[in-house]
């Protein structure tokens, strides 16, 4: 694998394999490209028709192809997993083509999820709270190793974006991290982020000793509730479709399909 040196490096090899009709997941922020390249962090494998960028990410690699013949071939590193989203609208617009050509190269189907949304006003109040819980915007260094850990440990590792410690720390200043303790026990956190105007929930968590108890409920609701009284009504998610749990409670408060779904495939390393 080849690293991107600069940005018109990066554009030279967008141009070169990004097409008309060409099939392709690559999804990044602009301002994201820099970052990567100034860590040596984003590197590229490529044959005369198609080409994949990968993304080191802790122990893996994220890819991001660009196909514009499904009948060639193409390198794959294999030091290390490696894992790729690939983003489509509805199960009828399921890219069974694409599924099937890196199947061939010896990727699995691993998670799919899908996206919500909700456009809120108002949040109705519960009648039934938990009692013995305090929720509170995090703000010291044990509460936040606390999220470190619980996140680490909680979220899929290929697809849970697991934090940097840069992500922990400005999620921390800008108050995006929403605690709960129970009993005077850290039980669990939810992390959201405003983009464009719309509040995401990034991640939610819950100790495996406190479940059950209506935490995560009661997580959600102080996020919607907060955010609603700050004057913003768009709301968005991610959610694994096997997670019926999770995808019965974001219904009660009003999230419906959003009509984009991500099906994740992974290839461990040999």
């Amino acid at each position: 694998m080849e690293y991107f040196d600069n940005l018109d490096g990066l554009n030279d090899f967008i141009q070169t394999y990004f097409r008309k009709g060409t099939a392709t997941n690559n999804y990044f922020l602009a301002d994201s490209y820099l970052k990567h390249i100034e860590n040596k962090k984003l590197g590229y494998v490529a044959t005369q028709e198609n080409a994949v960028m990968l993304l080191e990410k802790h122990d893996f690699y994220q890819l991001y192809y660009f196909i514009n013949n499904f009948a060639a071939d193409l390198p794959i590193l294999d030091d290390r997993p490696v894992v790729m989203e690939i983003i489509y609208r509805g199960e009828k617009n399921k890219p069974i083509t694409i599924i099937n050509y890196w199947a061939s190269l010896g990727f699995k189907l691993h998670l799919t999820r899908d996206n919500m949304i909700a456009n809120i006003e108002k949040h109705l109040e519960d009648s039934n709270p938990v009692y013995e819980l305090n929720l509170k915007y995090a703000e010291t260094r044990t509460e936040l190793l606390y999220i470190e850990n619980l996140l680490a440990t909680t979220l899929d590792k290929y697809t849970g974006d697991l934090l940097t410690t840069d992500d922990l720390n400005r999620f921390l200043e800008n108050r995006n991290f929403i605690c709960a303790t129970y009993k005077g026990e850290l039980a669990g956190v939810l992390q959201f982020e405003i983009k464009n105007k719309v509040i995401w929930l990034g991640h939610i968590a819950v100790d495996e000793h406190f479940r059950g108890k209506g935490i995560a409920k009661e997580l959600v609701k102080k996020y919607i509730a907060d955010n609603c009284s700050e004057g913003y009504t768009r709301f968005q998610l991610w959610v694994i479709q096997e997670n019926v749990g999770a995808l019965n409670l974001y219904r009660k408060f009003g999230f419906v399909y959003g009509g984009k779904t991500t099906t994740s495939m992974l290839k461990m390393n040999s």
